[in-house]
Formats: structure tokens, sequence, C-alpha cells
């Protein structure tokens, strides 16, 4: 399975998933799903970055906010399974 994110000349951006059906049904809805979610988070991810900062403190109501900066997460979904 692979997946591609190409942005375009006029600021459009493609993304590309290759992927190889094989397997029983089942198998193949997981992967199907898998590559979904991971496009829609590469999606996200990109969209998140046009609202992005300087990092510089923000006041709010007299309340002094700062950035912790760019931090990588792990969440894990709730259906997730253990693997």
């Amino acid at each position: 399975m692979e997946k591609s994110l190409k942005k375009e000349r006029d600021g459009s951006y493609t993304f590309s998933i290759n992927m190889k059906f094989d397997g029983s049904m089942l198998e193949m809805e997981e992967k199907i799903a898998q590559m979904v979610n991971e496009l829609g988070i590469g999606a996200t991810l990109e969209a998140l970055k046009r609202f992005d900062t300087t990092g510089g403190a923000i006041e709010q109501k007299g309340e002094r906010l700062t950035s912790k900066g760019v931090k990588k997460k792990h969440t894990t979904r709730p259906t997730a399974k253990d693997r």
C-alpha cells in the first residue's frame, strides 16, 4: 500500500493511493478504511498548516497564551484493535 500527496501549480493538492486487492473481503475493507483514514489525516494536516502562526504568545482577555510548538502526538481510536 502506498499513498502520496502532491501540490499542484494552481495550489490544489492531489492525493493518490496505490493498493493491491487481495485476501478476504473483510481484509480488503480494513485496508480500504486504513488508507482512507491515512488520506484524511494527511489532508487535515495540510489544512491545519494554513492556520499555523509564528508561535508567538497571544493575549486574550488579559491572559497570555503560548504555543507548545509542533509536537508529534499519538492517539488511539476507541475502536482500534490491539495488535
